[in-house]
């Protein structure tokens, strides 16, 4: 399973940065969000039993709530289809937005 892990000495193109904006654009098509929709893609790891060394987050931060899903592998290894496909099932956590919503009566704007 830990075989997607790049070895020490890997080549730059498996730790491309580029490989993040890529699924940020795939995670914003898949799920239909604007462009200044916060969203954030990180390697963490997982030290929990059965649980591969590295783990890919997607992280959907709205107004109203903030999404997040996982990918069992590295970043380096996540592509366009898993994207879609694990964008299509419910998020891993969701949470209630940390920004209230606006309201003409008591923000004083008219």
């Amino acid at each position: 399973m830990h075989r997607f892990i790049p070895e020490v000495g890997a080549p730059k193109a498996a730790l491309d940065p580029e490989q993040a904006a890529a699924v940020k654009r795939w995670a914003r098509a898949a799920l239909g969000l604007a462009d200044d929709t916060v969203v954030t893609v990180s390697e963490i790891p997982c030290v929990d039993a059965g649980c591969p060394l590295v783990e890919t987050m997607v992280t959907v931060f709205e107004a109203t709530r903030t999404r997040c899903w996982a990918f069992t592998r590295p970043r380096a290894a996540v592509t366009q289809m898993m994207v879609r496909q694990t964008l299509a099932t419910p998020p891993r956590s969701e949470k209630p937005g940390n920004i209230p919503p606006r309201s003409s009566a008591s923000d004083g704007h008219s």
